[in-house]
């Protein structure tokens, strides 16, 4: 499994899907769903208001980017009340997620959930807990994860220059609990930055 860093935003990113989740009880929307929101013309608002889309615990849609952000779809996972909010629950979401994916035979995704102190997730953390409930999947055996389709998965953690050090350092943490478990290789942005996916392993 790849795990691709960038300083760049979510928009930005050159992948299959963007994942990005918002609460059933927080309005109007923020971090990477609320600027998808902005890119979109206030299309997930509208969905919102015309109650096609709620935010109840693991509602998933899947839209279309139309062009207007660099991933193809967009994800939209439903994270149910903001005070229930926890790394624990993003742990028991990974499950849902890697099932999707899989379900879509999506490879390149691109993950953005919240964080910020007022939801007590930072987005170190929040990456090493993804990264670490996806290979907690791989350890059930009645889901058809097959160690070829993990293998080629790539997943891609963007979310600007100020938070690439904390995420690198989660990322890292994770790869070094995980060691035994799964081969984790980590991508950084190298300094030529003349091409978009230019990059280095660590």
């Amino acid at each position: 499994m790849d795990v691709i860093l960038s300083i760049e935003k979510v928009d930005a990113q050159e992948c299959d899907v963007l994942v990005t989740g918002f609460f059933k009880d927080e309005r109007p929307l923020r971090g990477a769903t609320g600027w998808i929101d902005w890119r979109l013309n206030g299309m997930l608002s509208q969905f919102l208001i015309e109650k096609k889309l709620t935010g109840d615990w693991k509602e998933t849609t899947l839209i279309p980017s139309q062009g207007r952000i660099a991933p193809r779809m967009i994800l939209l996972l439903g994270l149910g009340e903001m005070n229930k909010y926890s790394y624990l629950r993003l742990r028991e979401l990974s499950l849902h997620l890697l099932e999707t994916l899989k379900k879509l035979d999506i490879l390149r995704v691109c993950l953005s959930l919240p964080y910020e102190e007022s939801y007590n997730v930072d987005c170190g953390k929040l990456a090493e807990v993804l990264i670490e409930g996806i290979a907690d999947c791989l350890d059930l055996r009645q889901y058809p994860f097959d160690e070829k389709w993990i293998k080629n998965l790539r997943l891609y953690f963007a979310e600007g220059e100020e938070h690439f050090s904390e995420i690198l350092l989660g990322v890292q943490t994770a790869q070094s609990i995980l060691e035994e478990r799964i081969q984790i290789r980590i991508f950084v942005p190298s300094e030529d930055t003349s091409h978009p996916s230019s990059g280095i392993k660590i």
